[in-house]
């Protein structure tokens, strides 16, 4: 059998090159982790500054009682009334609800899905939010970390 010494060279130069270039570049991946959890009471939203929530008004209720983001987050709320009377979505320092509000969305009569978008309060705390046509009834903790 014969074999062909620079033929043979030249591919395991070429292998030991390519992975050479793979070990290379996988050192410079950066791996990064961002945590977003959603569940029936609670959504989370850290390290970032945009986040987008989905709220559900139905049966004169919210679907979350606890919303938390990061403190000066852009903060976008898609919000689907998805009862046949008026509601919105309003954020104040704490329950009294005392104006000014720090957000407070247009009402609108559903079926229908508005977006809401505001900054979250840069200092971290728990705030409150409503629905302004139903105070006592529609509530929740707005926790900024």
């Amino acid at each position: 059998m014969k074999i062909n010494i620079s033929t043979h060279s030249g591919r395991i130069l070429a292998a030991v090159t390519i992975t050479g270039l793979l070990l290379a570049l996988s050192s410079c991946t950066k791996t990064s982790t961002t945590s977003n959890i959603t569940t029936n009471t609670t959504t989370t939203a850290s390290g970032g500054t945009a986040v987008t929530i989905n709220l559900v008004a139905q049966n004169m209720a919210f679907d979350k009682n606890s919303i938390t983001v990061a403190a000066g987050a852009n903060v976008t709320i898609t919000f689907n009334n998805k009862d046949t009377i008026p509601h919105n979505f309003a954020l104040y320092t704490n329950s009294s609800a005392t104006p000014p509000a720090i957000f407070q969305g247009q009402t609108v009569t559903g079926p229908t899905t508005v977006t809401y978008t505001f900054t979250a309060p840069a200092t971290p705390g728990t705030y409150f939010f409503r629905c302004d046509v139903h105070p006592t009834s529609m509530t929740g903790s707005f926790i900024v970390q």
